[in-house]
């Protein structure tokens, strides 16, 4: 499998914190401008983007989104005959452990070849401020197994789906 990337702007080189880490290191662009970032959900009249962005940190209001550009191209591999790769956006464990920040919009599909934007949203009822060029987030590449969608009737279903689970919540073992 191979993992290509270009560099649309200022962004430091992505890297791994060990050479077996599944993580691949993703840094918060250095030069970040308030329209280069987009608040979420906020319509426009509400809070404006360049009360949240300093010369050296990007600010995510409290219970906000923050739509953070990754100034990176990516492609790989398609894979073989009935698979497929794809990216996925989690969070760095530290950083979310001091931050509580979650990723948000995180599956970058295997043919999408324009540069993507980092989705943090914080939930929580304070302001989180991160650094320019700090670590905020992590890529995991996932290997994707291609299927068929079939449509079935109902009642097929029900002949192919009578288990020992039954039907109560989370597989009937809620008690």
């Amino acid at each position: 499998m191979v993992f290509k990337f270009t560099k649309v702007r200022d962004v430091k080189f992505p890297t791994r914190g060990t050479e077996t880490s599944s993580g691949i290191d993703f840094y918060i662009p250095n030069d970040l401008k308030a329209e280069d970032l987009k608040i979420t959900p906020c319509p426009e009249n509400l809070l404006k983007v360049e009360d949240f962005v300093t010369e050296d940190e990007i600010i995510i209001p409290a219970w906000k989104g923050m739509l953070i550009p990754s100034w990176l191209k990516v492609y790989m591999d398609p894979g073989e005959k009935g698979e497929t790769y794809d990216l996925v956006l989690a969070w760095k464990s530290w950083v979310s452990i001091k931050t509580n920040l979650i990723v948000g919009a995180s599956v970058i599909d295997n043919d999408y070849r324009w540069e993507f934007n980092i989705h943090l949203i914080n939930p929580t009822d304070k302001w989180i401020i991160l650094k320019k060029g700090s670590k905020v987030i992590q890529w995991i590449i996932r290997k994707v197994s291609l299927f068929d969608l079939v449509e079935i009737p109902n009642n097929a279903y029900e002949a192919l789906a009578n288990t020992e689970r039954g039907e109560g919540w989370f597989g009937s073992t809620w008690n």
